[in-house]
């Protein structure tokens, strides 16, 4: 058999390098969406536990503001001095700019 030519033996160099580099690249990319997941997960755990939400329970809440009077005095508001009246009239509705 005989020796490769000095072509042959540039391109066999160049493809493995390529291909080293398409491994190498490929590798620090795994890694890095590897430790993206990792760091997500890790910050939700910390937004998790630093964030606490609020219970408020719905019968401690209305039992009170039920049982207590509203008058003007205290901040509350006070029923309306005329009750309000419907009209029989359409609404006007205006479309368009013409």
């Amino acid at each position: 058999m005989s020796e490769p030519s000095p072509r042959q033996t540039a391109t066999r160099r160049a493809v493995s390098a390529r291909d080293a580099g398409l491994r190498r690249i490929s590798s620090v990319t795994r890694w890095l969406a590897i430790g993206v997941v990792g760091l997500s997960g890790a910050l939700a755990l910390v937004a998790a536990n630093a964030f606490h939400g609020h219970t408020v329970s719905n019968a401690s809440a209305a039992t009170p503001a039920a049982s207590a009077p509203v008058t003007p005095s205290s901040g509350g508001l006070s029923p309306a001095a005329v009750t309000p009246t419907v009209t029989p009239s359409a609404p006007v509705v205006v479309s368009g700019g013409s």
